[in-house]
């Protein structure tokens, strides 16, 4: 995901829970409102003073859709998304450290450079546990 896509969603009113979860999307070629108005709920650490990143939220969950049925693949990779998002986000996990002076909003120097990250990151787990990303059924 470039940038420019993450500017298209997040100019339609898209959080960063969300832009993650309608890329999944659209690699799949699905189309799931609902699912991207549920991700709305992990936005900007769900608005709690001491909130997960959404970013990191959205890709435990996105990765939690591609081993629905094998906890201990879904627990490999969620893992490594973990450890990932651990060591690109900066100073914390929370919402409000990554912002900054900008929380409750993002902030523009750092949450999309690690929400591209981000995606890229989910992109390397899935493909390295022999997943392709845009095989995600719909059932």
């Amino acid at each position: 995901m470039d940038d420019i896509e993450i500017l298209k969603l997040k100019s339609k009113g898209y959080c960063c829970s969300q832009i993650m979860v309608q890329q999944v999307l659209d690699m799949a070629d699905l189309e799931n409102r609902q699912l991207v108005n549920f991700a709305r709920g992990l936005c900007m650490g769900s608005k709690l003073e001491t909130g997960t990143c959404g970013i990191l939220t959205a890709g435990l969950c996105i990765l939690a859709m591609y081993a629905p049925q094998d906890p201990d693949l879904r627990a490999s990779m969620q893992d490594g998304f973990r450890l990932f998002f651990t060591g690109a986000a900066s100073p914390g996990i929370q919402c409000r450290q990554i912002a900054g002076a900008h929380y409750p909003n993002l902030n523009p120097e750092t949450c999309p450079a690690l929400l591209a990250q981000a995606c890229q990151a989910l992109m390397n787990i899935l493909t390295e546990h022999e997943i392709d990303p845009a095989d995600l059924d719909d059932e």
